[in-house]
């Protein structure tokens, strides 16, 4: 049977009966979602996608969340924490802001049970799923750094010939308990740990993109994967342009935001962290008349990004072709 654990059972206090033929780090339970910070939980139970445009293509994606820009006084200290900005006033992500870490089993594992009954099974062991270091638990306080979706992904070898899924803590993993040992080169991706729960509506219809499984010290939990976030020769992550469109005063309920970006899932331009602008429509050209971002040569339904200079800050998307 499983248990869903509060923040005490996260930090080791709590713990779930034994399991007589239990391979590997003791199984805990499932990771309580009430303790993750707002912008990875659920609206009344489901993860529902929005739909942004790039380049006159519907782009589905589940929004995690947005970090607006950090606010100083006049003596030069941090009033709000947030995304630094750089000398044009842009949004900027340094990398060294990213301090979890994930660890991915680089060698694979051994087939345990084959069948996966999600009725009698708390977990498979066909697969191997990867280790966090961390929860995006829910900070207070204005001068808090913000909570991110980012993670250091760090391969680790040596680790194959065991059970799949019989790996379920950082802390036992980094011990040598297992064996093997840590590549060398990490790079950074988004993984937003959500509510393993909670419902996860589809991107599209026929859409095969899913939530994955992982392990925080022996706690079973679910990520949105939205893949690797490249870094600059500045140490900034690399992010894409993207414009928050909203209705001017006064227009119908029926007039919504609209988001824009500058690329589609699985182009190169496209990265999972957005750098967002903010421009109000006009009742002669309303928000949902725009279908795609520009720079100069625009089309009649594409938007000249280059004259707006308004940003709110970084926003975290998943999308997919899948």
């Amino acid at each position: 049977m499983k248990c869903a654990l509060g923040l005490a059972a996260a930090l080791g206090v709590v713990a779930c009966g034994d399991s007589t033929d239990e391979v590997g780090d003791k199984y805990q339970g499932v990771v309580d979602a009430t303790n993750l910070d707002a912008k990875f939980k659920p609206t009344s139970g489901v993860y529902r996608p929005v739909t942004g445009k790039a380049k006159g293509t519907s782009v589905p994606f589940y929004n995690l969340g947005q970090v607006a820009t950090e606010r100083k006084d006049d003596k030069g200290a941090i009033t709000n924490s947030g995304v630094p900005v750089d000398e044009s006033g842009r949004p900027i992500l340094p990398a060294s802001r990213v301090v979890a870490t994930s660890y991915d089993l680089a060698d694979g594992c051994k087939t345990g049970k084959a069948d996966f009954d999600r009725r009698t099974d708390d977990y498979p062991e066909t697969t191997q799923w990867p280790l966090f270091g961390a929860l995006p638990l829910a900070v207070t306080g204005n001068t808090t750094p913000p909570v991110l979706p980012l993670m250091k992904v760090t391969r680790w070898s040596g680790t194959g010939g065991e059970q799949c899924n019989a790996i379920k803590d950082v802390s036992s993993l980094t011990k040598g308990n297992f064996g093997g040992a840590a590549s060398e080169e990490t790079t950074v991706a988004l993984r937003a740990i959500i509510d393993v729960s909670a419902q996860l509506n589809p991107l599209r219809t026929g859409s095969g993109f899913a939530a994955q499984g992982g392990w925080y010290r022996g706690l079973q939990l679910a990520f949105l994967d939205g893949g690797t976030v490249p870094v600059d020769a500045a140490g900034n992550l690399k992010v894409m342009e993207g414009v928050l469109v909203s209705p001017p005063t006064g227009a119908p309920a029926t007039e919504t935001a609209v988001y824009l970006f500058s690329a589609l899932p699985g182009e190169e331009g496209w990265s999972p962290v957005v750098r967002l602008r903010t421009f109000t429509a006009t009742a002669a050209k309303p928000a949902s008349s725009y279908t795609g971002l520009c720079v100069d040569a625009c089309a009649e339904t594409e938007l000249d990004i280059t004259p707006i200079n308004r940003y709110s800050g970084v926003l975290f998307v998943v999308g997919s072709t899948l």
